[in-house]
């Protein structure tokens, strides 16, 4: 008995005319769909798969080059590429608190609770904020930084009057270098919505008590360069309380002689002048070790008591 399989048979009656594949090819296909198992996660047929390339070293070329993954370290020093770049307007620093006054504090007699809570709370704070300017300051900065302290009255002082004076002139080019980008924004936008020929005139004519500080906070913007202190980003914010006599009116810009004069309006120039309170804050950032200029950011309010206890 031959022990011979039907192709080794096949192949010793090949006559050299029909090509072997198309001799095979029946049995090949047989082969393949009888021992064919199912496949979940493919579409490959099995009679292909497996099938390898000579294995090679050479590195291979896709058709989408991937990026490659930066580290964090990476990222981080890039970020401290746009330092220089980052705009004077970082907003109010959170936690800032202004005591109330006026009505807007709670009695002694009539209210001896929450009176008692908000000056446990502003007590608190200033405590934290001294103490947390000065280790910041000294130990996280070098060389060590100078908060101006004494200094920071009068120059709210000078800031104060140069932005309404500016303002009233309806010019802020002097002052504009000391501004913080929203505060420059909405003045000119304040400007432009004036009238045509419209002008107004900024008066003041005393101050009513010197500038309070009622809150100073300086903290770091970042903490990448911790390792180099003489490269810190930081932030000195403080709010000012400006009490004054001041008035403004409004001027028009009229034609008499060939000539461009002011008068003052009717109205206006019977207004008599008004005790003002704001509060202005002032700051200066220090980038990468750089300490900027003092720049007024804004002006800002009061804190209201119940939420003020509330974020306590």
């Amino acid at each position: 008995m031959s022990t011979r399989t039907p192709v080794q048979r096949l192949l010793l009656q090949h006559n050299g005319t029909t090509p072997l594949t198309a001799l095979l090819a029946p049995y090949l296909r047989q082969s393949c769909l009888r021992h064919q198992p199912a496949r979940l996660f493919s579409n490959t047929n099995t009679c292909n798969a497996g099938v390898r390339k000579k294995k090679s070293f050479a590195p291979r070329e896709t058709s989408l080059k991937q990026p490659s993954q930066k580290s964090f370290e990476v990222m981080k020093k890039e970020q401290m590429k746009n330092i220089d770049q980052m705009p004077n307007d970082v907003g109010l620093i959170p936690g800032t608190f202004i005591m109330p006054t006026g009505n807007q504090l709670p009695s002694l007699t009539q209210d001896f609770k929450t009176r008692y809570a908000l000056e446990k709370h502003r007590i608190w704070l200033r405590m934290k904020e001294i103490f947390g300017r000065h280790y910041m300051g000294y130990m996280h900065v070098k060389p060590r930084a100078d908060f101006q302290t004494s200094k920071i009255p009068s120059i709210s002082k000078d800031l104060y009057t140069e932005m309404y004076t500016s303002f009233s002139q309806g010019n802020l080019a002097p002052i504009m270098p000391k501004l913080c980008e929203n505060i420059a924004q909405s003045l000119e936008a304040r400007i432009h919505a004036r009238g045509p020929n419209t002008g107004m005139m900024w008066s003041l004519h005393q101050w009513l008590a010197e500038p309070k500080v009622v809150s100073h906070k300086y903290m770091p913007m970042s903490l990448e360069d911790n390792k180099d202190k003489t490269q810190q980003t930081t932030i000195q914010q403080v709010v000012v309380r400006m009490q004054s006599l001041q008035s403004l009116k409004m001027v028009k810009k009229v034609k008499l002689g060939g000539k461009v004069v002011e008068v003052m309006d009717e109205q206006s120039s019977q207004a008599s002048p008004k005790a003002v309170t704001e509060y202005l804050v002032v700051q200066r950032l220090c980038k990468r070790g750089n300490m900027g200029d003092w720049m007024i950011w804004g002006t800002t309010t009061e804190s209201d008591p119940n939420e003020a206890l509330a974020d306590a």
